[in-house]
């Protein structure tokens, strides 16, 4: 996996506020209702290897990586068609992978 590429924070929130509709609710931080439970979104700034240790999101002028925070409801096939959609239109914006590993396959 490659995380070189990064964005800058301010970039990263207008897209997910104004383009995907997201509130967001701290630094980084944003949340969404959709088909009646909440996803969650962190933007992150990882190592070459996806590794980030920090405890606070603040003062972060770019990121290379989007965590999605998942339901802590079942997640049916309304709700995983909205949250691919979701991964995939934040990693066709910014020219990102989905890590296969830990997040959905492409």
């Amino acid at each position: 996996m490659d995380y070189s590429k990064s964005v800058k924070t301010e970039v990263l929130e207008q897209f997910v506020v104004e383009t995907l509709g997201f509130e967001q609710t701290g630094p980084l931080r944003f949340s969404k209702a959709l088909y009646g439970a909440h996803v969650g979104l962190k933007g992150l700034s990882a190592n070459s290897n996806g590794s980030y240790a920090y405890y606070t999101l603040e003062g972060i002028e770019a990121v290379n990586l989007v965590e999605v925070i998942l339901p802590a409801t079942k997640i049916d096939e309304p709700l995983e068609r909205a949250i691919t959609g979701l991964v995939m239109a934040i990693a066709g914006e910014f020219g990102w992978c989905i890590d296969e590993d830990h997040g959905l396959d492409t």
